[in-house]
């Protein structure tokens, strides 16, 4: 194995802070060069084009979402992987054949943000996309939030629904 491949002994908060350290300087610059509505525009956008990538990447060599259950199996699989259990608390309070809804009450992320009183920016890179996203799983899917951790509320609510055909 390459030295570069080798798996660095670091804390999740203190990777991610370092990460998004530098990207809120940029965007900070950003809003002074370009305006603050204009950046976040452009922030957004190109959040929005890497999730859809990773997206690909989360399907690439699964069946297709054809039903609700395969929906919820696979966020379920995504929320319980062993770095997302490092990145947030959860909990499920409805599971049901056309929704399932999930609580995040801890946060790495509004965590850090916030730390960097950088909320506004946290909130256009990592809580906003969710909404144009979702449906890149299975157009049938939408998803709702009226609360976020980022935002300062007592949890995220993200509840994702299914269309009726």
């Amino acid at each position: 194995m390459h030295k570069f491949e080798r798996k660095a002994d670091v804390t999740y908060l203190d990777l991610l802070r370092e990460s998004f350290q530098g990207i809120v300087r940029l965007a900070r610059l950003m809003e002074k060069e370009l305006g603050k509505e204009r950046a976040h525009e452009l922030i957004h956008r190109s959040r929005v084009e890497g999730d859809f990538q990773l997206i690909r990447k989360q399907l690439e060599g699964r069946k297709p979402i054809e039903t609700f259950a395969d929906f919820k199996i696979l966020m379920k699989g995504l929320h319980e992987s062993p770095s997302a259990r490092n990145l947030f608390t959860i909990t499920y309070p409805v599971d049901n054949d056309e929704e399932i809804e999930f609580h995040a009450t801890e946060c790495i992320l509004a965590k850090i943000f916030k730390e960097m009183g950088a909320e506004d920016l946290g909130n256009v890179m990592c809580c906003e996309p969710d909404f144009e996203t979702t449906p890149a799983y299975c157009p049938s899917v939408y998803l709702k939030r009226s609360m976020t951790l980022m935002k300062g509320d007592s949890c995220c609510d993200t509840k994702y629904c299914w269309k009726k055909q």
